[in-house]
């Protein structure tokens, strides 16, 4: 693929190089993905790098310096990169999680106790 484009669809049969381009999807055996921007990300193998990702479905993914809202895939290493959604069994790397467990405790409680103060004053308001 060309340096600095802007590309809808993207499909390569074995491996796919994107550098400082933007695709909505990409589907490729292998990406190596840096300094670009890409929607929705579909490989066996997916090296990132300075890169902001949409989605990943991946069997392989390592993602360096970069941020995505959802990855999913068999091993994923994160090193120095955001990720929102990580569903995968085997995780290695620096990993920052946006949710931890502790903060969705916390919104889950806020949730329940916002709910009851409200039931309760509209209880009030109509006696």
């Amino acid at each position: 693929m060309a340096e600095e484009s802007f590309t809808e669809d993207f499909e390569a049969t074995g491996f796919a190089n994107v550098d400082r381009s933007a695709v909505r999807s990409l589907h490729a055996a292998s990406a190596n993905i840096e300094r670009s921007a890409v929607q929705r990300l579909q490989a066996e193998s997916v090296n990132a790098r300075n890169s902001a990702i949409g989605m990943v479905n991946a069997s392989t993914a390592e993602m360096r310096e970069s941020a995505a809202a959802v990855v999913a895939g068999d091993y994923v290493r994160v090193d120095e990169s955001s990720v929102f959604l990580l569903m995968a069994p085997r995780v290695s790397g620096n990993v920052r999680a946006f949710i931890t467990l502790p903060a969705a405790f916390a919104f889950g409680a806020g949730y329940f106790v916002m709910r009851s103060l409200v039931r309760a004053a509209l209880n009030r308001r109509d006696r």
